[in-house]
C-alpha cells in the first residue's frame, strides 16, 4: 500500500471527485474530516466476548469504503431511502478507480460497492477485479440480486475477487417482495440469484429487509424460509423518515412498533441460533429488551451525522435547523443525539448555561474564540486534568470560575497534597492512586472528597478494604464508567451486583440508576462541556460531539421505567453497559423505593400500551429518551403528527 496523501492532495483529490459525480460534499467533508483527526475507526478487539460478540464488534470496527457506482436502479421500492439522488446516471469507471485507490491509500480494508443499485454500471465486474488488484481484503456488494440471476454474472463476478453479496430481500413470497420493490419478477430473480451466489462456493450471500408495515407480521417466517436457503445472516433495517418511503407511501408503510412486539421477539430468537448473525439497523433501543444484544453498534451513529453533514454543520455554526425537521423528527433514529442533545448543547453554549466544564491542561486551544467560548460559561463543576500539582494549579487559577467545585485528576505519582485547599474532590483512577490517596501516608484528610473512577479491579479493592469506606461515607464516590464498545465493559467494568455491595458498603455510586443501587445516587455529571469539543472558531466540532455522545451521553432506560417514581430525575444505564447487562437490572420503584411488582415484564407494558391511546404512548416515550428536556422543550417547534 502507498503512502496516505498530504492534506493538500487529498483536498484536490476530493474537490475532483466531487466534480465527478464520484462523492457529495457531505461525503467529501466526512472522509477529509475523519482523516485529518486520526480517526481510523478500527481498533483491535479485547479478550472477554462470547464469540458472536467477538465476531459482531469486529466487522463494526472494520476500516471500510463505501462506493456509489451508479445513481440508477432496477428497483422501485416503496421505501427507497435514496429515492431523491436516483437521477439516472451512472458514474465513470476511472473516476471510480480513483476513488477506489484513494480508500487503499487511506488504510481501508473492506471495499463495498453500492448504488442505486451497484451492478448496473456496466464495468461492475472491472471495479471488483480493481478493487482486488489494489489490495483490498474484502469485497462486498450491496444489491438487490436481480444481475446474478444470470449464471454467467455470477460467476464472474467471484473470479473477479467478490468476497460477499448482502441482497435485500423483503419478503418469503413472490407478491410481498415485489409488491414492495414495485417490480414483477423480483422475488424470483433475487432468489436465483442468491442461488447463484451461492453455488460459486466463493461467495458469502446475507440479505437485509426493511421492515415496515407490510411485513413485520411475517418476519418470523421470513428468517424461517431464508434460513432454508442457506442464509445465516440478517440485518434488519428500521424504517427511517426520508424517501420515497415517507413522501409518498407513509400511511401504509410506518407502523406503531407495539404492534409488532411479538412479532419481533418470535423473530429475534433466530438470534440464538448457532452460527446465526442478526443485526438491527436503527431499531430504537427501548424495544430490543431482552435482546440487547442485538442493539446496533453506538459508534455508527456517526456514519449516520456523516450523511447529514452540511445539515448539522450549519445547525452548529449558523443555527440554521436542518432541512428534515420537522414532523420525520418523531420517527427519526437520531432524535435522541440529534434534536434532544446537539441542540441543546448548542444552546447551552451560546448561553453560557454548561453546569459542568472540563478541561485537560495539556490542551492546545484551536484559538481565542475556543478559549471564549469556553471561558463564557457559569459551571458549578469544573473538572481539571493535569500530569501534576503545578500544572493543575495554574490550570485551576486561569480558569477561575467563581461558582464553581473543582475535581482534579492528576498522573500517577503526582502529589496530591499540593492542591489541598484548592480541590474539592481528588479523581482516583488506579490502584497506586487508591494506596496513596486513601491508605497513604499521610493519606488525604477524610473531608476531602474522593471521585473512584470504577473498575472492577477498583471496585474489589474498595470491597477489600471496608475500613476506608466507613472512614469516608457519602465523601466516597464511585463512578462508573463510559466506553465506546461493548468491549469496554466487558474487560473494565463492574457488574450490578458488585454495584450493590459497594451501595451497601456505604459508598455513594454515581452514574448508577438508583433502582440498582438501592440507595441515593448522584447523577453522571451532563450535560458537560469538555474544552477539546471546541473547533477554532468556538462552535461545537461535529465529529467530536458524536464521539461525546457516544461516549458520555447515549445512556437510556427500559420502556418499563416510565412507570417508576425516578424517571424524570433517572439518567438511566449508558448504552455499552446496558448491552452486556441487559434492561432487566432496572426495576421501576414507587416513591418510597420498592419495586413496581406490575411493572416487570415488557411484554405486559407493551400489550397495555397497544391499548391506550397512541398520542399517550408517544408522550411516555419521549420521557424515556429526554425529548421533554426543559432546554429541548423551549426550542422544539416541530409539530405534532
Amino acid at each position: 500500500m502507498s503512502s496516505p496523501p498530504d492534506t493538500d492532495t487529498l483536498d484536490r483529490e476530493m474537490q475532483r471527485l466531487v466534480t465527478q459525480g464520484v462523492l457529495s460534499r457531505d461525503e467529501a467533508a466526512a472522509l477529509l474530516d475523519a482523516t485529518r483527526s486520526g480517526q481510523s475507526r478500527s481498533e483491535a478487539l479485547p479478550s472477554g466476548m462470547d464469540d458472536k460478540d467477538r465476531v459482531k464488534e469486529q466487522a463494526a470496527r472494520d476500516k471500510r469504503h463505501w462506493v456509489r457506482t451508479t445513481r440508477v436502479c432496477n428497483q422501485r421500492c416503496t421505501f427507497c431511502l435514496d429515492s431523491m439522488n436516483q437521477d439516472g446516471t451512472r458514474i465513470e469507471t476511472a473516476a471510480l478507480k480513483t476513488y477506489i485507490a484513494l480508500g487503499r491509500r487511506l488504510g481501508r480494508e473492506r471495499l463495498i460497492l453500492s448504488g442505486g443499485e451497484a451492478t448496473v454500471h456496466p464495468e461492475f465486474l472491472e471495479l471488483v477485479r480493481y478493487g482486488r488488484e489494489v489490495g483490498y481484503d474484502w469485497i462486498q456488494v450491496v444489491t438487490n440480486g436481480m444481475m446474478f440471476s444470470y449464471k454467467g454474472f455470477a460467476r464472474a463476478a467471484a473470479r473477479a475477487g467478490l468476497n460477499e453479496a448482502t441482497v435485500s430481500m423483503h419478503g418469503h413470497t413472490a407478491q410481498l417482495h415485489d409488491k414492495l420493490t414495485g417490480t414483477p419478477s423480483a422475488f424470483v430473480t433475487g432468489l436465483q440469484g442468491i442461488r447463484n451466489l451461492q453455488a460459486t462456493g466463493q461467495v458469502v450471500v446475507n440479505i437485509d429487509i426493511v421492515l415496515n408495515k407490510q411485513n413485520y407480521r411475517v418476519l418470523p417466517e421470513m428468517l424461517a424460509f431464508w434460513f432454508g436457503h442457506g442464509i445465516r445472516e440478517f440485518d434488519l433495517l428500521h424504517l427511517v423518515p426520508f424517501g420515497r418511503g415517507f413522501d409518498e407511501h407513509r400511511a401504509s408503510l410506518f407502523f406503531d412498533l407495539n404492534d409488532a412486539v411479538p412479532y419481533f421477539r418470535r423473530a429475534f430468537a433466530w438470534a440464538d441460533q448457532p452460527g446465526v448473525y442478526l443485526w438491527t439497523n436503527r431499531m430504537p433501543v427501548t424495544y430490543l429488551e431482552g435482546f440487547e444484544r442485538l442493539i446496533q453498534e453506538p459508534h455508527k451513529l456517526q456514519s449516520e451525522f456523516d450523511g447529514g453533514r452540511h445539515n448539522f454543520e450549519g445547525w452548529l455554526r449558523t443555527g440554521v435547523k436542518p432541512d428534515c425537521w420537522g414532523e420525520r423528527c418523531d420517527y427519526c433514529f437520531l432524535e435522541g443525539p440529534c434534536r434532544a442533545t446537539l441542540l441543546p448543547y448548542r444552546e447551552r453554549l451560546l448561553q453560557g448555561e454548561f453546569a459542568s466544564v472540563r478541561v485537560d491542561s495539556r490542551l492546545a486551544w484551536p484559538g481565542d474564540a475556543a478559549q471564549r467560548a469556553f471561558r463564557s460559561q457559569r459551571p458549578t463543576r469544573l473538572r481539571v486534568t493535569a500530569p501534576d500539582a503545578t500544572t493543575a494549579t495554574e490550570t485551576l487559577k486561569d480558569l477561575a470560575f467563581p461558582l464553581a467545585r473543582r475535581d482534579v485528576a492528576l498522573a500517577d505519582g503526582a502529589d496530591p497534597t499540593a492542591l489541598l485547599g484548592q480541590a474539592d474532590r481528588f479523581v482516583v483512577s488506579t490502584l497506586a492512586q487508591a494506596h496513596a490517596y486513601l491508605l497513604g501516608a499521610p493519606a488525604l484528610p477524610a473531608d476531602v472528597e474522593i471521585e473512584v473512577a470504577l473498575t472492577r479491579e477498583l471496585a474489589g479493592w474498595l470491597l477489600d478494604h471496608p475500613e476506608v469506606c466507613r472512614a469516608r461515607g457519602h465523601r466516597l464516590i464511585a463512578a462508573l464508567q463510559t466506553h465506546e464498545f461493548r468491549s469496554g465493559v466487558v474487560d473494565h467494568d463492574p457488574d450490578p451486583q458488585m454495584l450493590q455491595r459497594l451501595a451497601q458498603a456505604g459508598v455513594r455510586l454515581k452514574a448508577v440508576p438508583r433502582c440498582i443501587a438501592g440507595a441515593e445516587v448522584e447523577p453522571a455529571d451532563r450535560p458537560h462541556l469538555d474544552a477539546a469539543l471546541l473547533d477554532g472558531a468556538g462552535h461545537l466540532d461535529l465529529d467530536r460531539f458524536v464521539h461525546h455522545y457516544i461516549v458520555h451521553e447515549y445512556r437510556v432506560k427500559s420502556l418499563r421505567c416510565v412507570r417508576c417514581a425516578e424517571v424524570d430525575h433517572c439518567d438511566g444505564l449508558h448504552i455499552n453497559y446496558l448491552r452486556e447487562h441487559g434492561f432487566g437490572v432496572m426495576m421501576p420503584q414507587d416513591a418510597d423505593g420498592r419495586p413496581l411488582s406490575d411493572a416487570t415484564s415488557f411484554e405486559t407494558l407493551t400489550e397495555a400500551l397497544r391499548e391506550t391511546n397512541a398520542r399517550r404512548s408517544r408522550e411516555d416515550l419521549k420521557r424515556l429518551v429526554g425529548r421533554h428536556r426543559p432546554e429541548a422543550r423551549a426550542q422544539d417547534d416541530a409539530p405534532e403528527v
